[in-house]
């Protein structure tokens, strides 16, 4: 089983695999358009997105938590993508 953590940044993301370095999404064998989704909501991160001194942006979150959700189903028993913040929805790992 490969590990991948789930983090967006500016730039890469938002799977990393546990060395560090970003997770080539098509590599994965997702679908293309899941790799544009996937892409497209990474783009617009920004730090005031994530509740780290403030509220955060509910639904930029919420629609992370939703691909979080499909990226897991997609990639199946072969991976598992862990978060290491509360504010995906469970305990980080």
């Amino acid at each position: 089983m490969t590990i991948l953590e789930f983090w967006p940044d500016y730039g890469p993301g938002p799977l990393w695999s546990k060395q560090g370095h970003v997770v080539d999404l098509a590599a994965l064998g997702l679908s293309q358009t899941l790799v544009e989704e996937v892409s497209a909501w990474n783009a617009e991160y920004a730090e005031d997105k994530v509740p780290l001194e403030g509220p955060g942006d509910e639904t930029w979150l919420r629609q992370g938590r939703e691909i979080l959700y499909r990226l897991r189903n997609v990639l199946g028993a072969e991976y598992r993508v862990e978060v290491t913040e509360p504010w995906w929805g469970e305990e980080p790992t």
